[in-house]
């Protein structure tokens, strides 16, 4: 439920005024709550990449940031934890 909450901000996020995003954030919070009650953690970790979009050759690469959250067992989560160098992302 959280990943798809958290897709469909993704997908629509611009479109949200400020006052309205803290709505979002306390109702992303209330799922990240829930899960801590199931005895979920939830860590993130963050990755500089480049996309190509396209199938040209000649297409330059874009900077973007992968943001990646990985749930662990409540008290057996790491400080640290490797992500992929690269991701196969096809759109």
């Amino acid at each position: 439920m959280l990943v798809d909450y958290f897709r469909d901000y993704r997908d629509c996020a611009d479109a949200y005024s400020e006052t309205q995003k803290f709505e979002i954030y306390d109702e992303m919070q209330s799922h990240i709550d829930a899960l801590k009650a199931l005895g979920v953690s939830l860590r993130s970790a963050t990755r500089k990449v480049q996309v190509k979009w396209g199938l040209e050759q000649d297409s330059k690469p874009m900077p973007a940031s992968v943001l990646y959250v990985v749930a662990f067992p409540l008290g057996k989560e790491p400080e640290q934890f490797a992500t992929p160098k690269s991701a196969g992302i096809r759109l």
